[in-house]
């Protein structure tokens, strides 16, 4: 075996001078006698010592500029590893919110700011700020409680008229006078109700399907300009679906007495049809960002009369969902 080749070698081997240890050092000078015997080889003569050096030094500077290439696209992959971490860590709240469910319960309306009559062409047109509700009494004696949002159109005098005609947006009580001649008819968005004398609510907010509900008597209803469909009785009430159906269910009754008592009262009431009507109530926006928090069951009784903070203070006490108030609007999580 050549001596270049060796793992441990003797002080007195090296012609340029004794080896620190038998561990194969990699010095200058180890180096040298290496490229010495490599060039020799070659050449078939041995290079002198200036030579060896100088091929050295080369050697040296191209190792170097080799590490800095190295150590430059470690630190390119790194920086470019970081730039992609931070990305991701910008991005992914991003995400998470715009994932997020926004389901819009209710949408302010444009409302007066106090209660307004106006008279056009023989027809009275009353309307209610939000917070509000108002009595009125028609020309035949018929008496009705216009809640809050609501705007209510009705004849100066009925006495002319076949039938008793009134438009509804929002929601009223109404006790009408009978009389066997002159149907009363209420039209509320694509829903009709039709009665001789009896006491009933229509709920016909805006985004929201017409509610009729029976207290007395009987009522039929059916869809704007065509023929009652189902008549219903006393404790029932008639919603006007999505596809055009009249769908009959039983009323609750503590959620129909309530805002005539001027109190929110539910009892064992879903979470949506609780914000519609505090939304209702206030004219505020309601955007809940879960479906599940809408199937939720409240029992809940307060005063309406109260400020919209102070009522979302009682209800985050319930425990069931958390409610804010924030820019003009309520957010329930």
């Amino acid at each position: 075996m050549k001596e270049k080749e060796k793992c441990t070698m003797k002080a007195e081997d090296s012609s340029y001078g004794p080896v620190a240890d038998n561990r194969c050092p990699f010095s200058e000078d180890a180096e040298i006698h290496r490229l010495q015997n490599a060039f020799g080889e070659a050449l078939g003569d041995m290079p002198l010592p200036e030579e060896t050096r100088k091929e050295w030094s080369i050697f040296v500077q191209r190792q170097e500029q080799k590490k800095r290439k190295l150590h430059l696209r470690i630190w390119l992959s790194g920086g470019v590893a970081a730039m992609l971490a931070l990305s991701i860590l910008l991005w992914s709240p991003w995400q998470k919110t715009d994932n997020r469910q926004f389901i819009e319960i209710f949408s302010a309306l444009h409302a007066p700011e106090q209660i307004t009559t106006t008279e056009e062409n023989g027809i009275i047109i009353i309307s209610t700020p939000p917070a509000t509700t108002t009595k009125v009494t028609l020309e035949d004696g018929s008496k009705v409680l216009l809640n809050a949002n609501s705007r209510l159109e009705y004849p100066k005098e009925f006495a002319s008229k076949k039938k008793r005609i009134v438009s509804l947006t929002g929601e009223a009580r109404f006790e009408v006078t009978k009389d066997n001649h002159h149907p009363f008819i209420v039209s509320a968005g694509k829903m009709q109700t039709q009665v001789l004398g009896t006491v009933f609510d229509v709920n016909a907010y805006p985004g929201n399907p017409p509610v009729v509900t029976l207290y007395q008597g009987h009522v039929s209803v059916g869809k704007v300009k065509s023929l009652p469909e189902k008549r219903i009785l006393p404790g029932q009430c008639a919603t006007l679906t999505a596809n055009g159906d009249i769908q009959l269910s039983k009323a609750t009754q503590t959620e129909n007495e309530g805002w005539l008592k001027d109190e929110f009262y539910y009892d064992n009431t879903e979470m949506l049809t609780v914000l519609q009507n505090i939304g209702t109530w206030y004219n505020i926006s309601i955007i809940c960002h879960s479906a599940d928090l809408l199937h939720k069951r409240v029992h809940f009784r307060f005063s309406r009369n109260v400020p919209i903070k102070t009522l979302l203070n009682v209800l985050n006490d319930l425990n069931i969902a958390h409610f804010q108030y924030d820019n003009k609007q309520i957010i329930v999580e």
